[in-house]
């Protein structure tokens, strides 16, 4: 596997990640999209289903 994880600049390379929170009611996933260089989170996305689109939703 070649994988980078430095950036020479801020908006070079983000990367994502996504996990799961048990609540009460069930759970809750969490999408975040973070910029390397910056180490800051650049979008984030909540939902109740785990489905694709809403790992894309964080880009936005």
């Amino acid at each position: 596997m070649q994988r980078q994880f430095h950036a020479p600049a801020p908006n070079r390379l983000w990367v994502s990640d996504f996990t799961y929170v048990s609540t009460w009611w069930g759970f809750v996933y969490v999408a975040f999209i973070i910029d390397v260089f910056a180490r800051v989170i650049m979008g984030w996305h909540v939902s109740s289903t785990a489905h694709t689109d809403f790992v894309l939703d964080a880009l936005e």
